[in-house]
């Protein structure tokens, strides 16, 4: 984890390894038919086709996702990836990669498209996935991360299955967006001024399911 390749921010360092559980995580951004397949309300501005990624939701809207979506799914367990999980997904499995796939800045949605095209979100999968098939994780939405957000974090980081939470009011979106140049959508940036009641129509969310011992998502 971290800015391997120098062009990065003090908070990005130092650069250290670490080891998860493994995991499922989604292949896109949560979509608006998804959202509205379970939850009564859309505040998402972009709400151009159902495979737009839900935008404007906080992370009590998730929670309420989540606990509806585990109760659909009995014994599924569901939430917000880490940001060592994040990462890892961007990089294409912990590949020395600087944005997801390889993709930004001429293949992501980032403000040099926005600038070109117009403000806004994309259906998901518009550009090509990584090398795990996931698609997105550079540009299109900042997506929320369930960690604290402190500068120092990596400092204090556990080896195994890192997940940052001292008390502070930040927390952490990554990945960048329409709304910020290719250089946020790093696979190492963290972006973090963002309170967890916050919404913004630049943040959405994909989700993990918990793997099980057999290997598979577990239930």
């Amino acid at each position: 984890m971290g800015d391997t390749f120098g062009d990065g921010e003090t908070n990005e360092l130092p650069v250290h390894k670490v080891c998860m559980t493994p995991y499922w995580i989604g292949r896109h951004e949560v979509t608006q038919a998804q959202w509205t397949r379970l939850m009564d309300y859309n505040l998402s501005v972009f709400a151009g086709s159902p495979a737009h990624p839900v935008d404007s939701i906080n992370q009590a809207d998730i929670a309420e996702f989540v606990r509806r979506l585990g109760e659909k799914n009995p014994g599924r367990v569901f939430r917000l990836p880490t940001e060592a999980e994040w990462e890892y997904a961007c990089r294409g499995g912990g590949r020395a990669e600087r944005f997801g796939g390889e993709a930004a800045p001429e293949g992501a949605n980032t403000a040099e498209r926005a600038e070109r095209e117009g403000d806004g979100s994309l259906p998901v999968g518009s550009y090509a996935p990584n090398a795990l098939g996931i698609h997105d994780m550079s540009g299109n939405l900042w997506e929320w991360v369930s960690d604290v957000y402190a500068a120092d974090a990596y400092l204090h980081h556990q080896a195994e299955n890192p997940h940052y939470q001292s008390s502070g009011p930040a927390r952490l979106l990554r990945g960048g967006g329409w709304t910020h140049p290719a250089g946020f959508a790093r696979c190492s940036k963290r972006h973090m001024h963002c309170r967890p009641t916050a919404r913004f129509d630049f943040v959405g969310f994909r989700l993990v399911l918990e793997e099980g011992a057999d290997g598979r998502p577990a239930h």
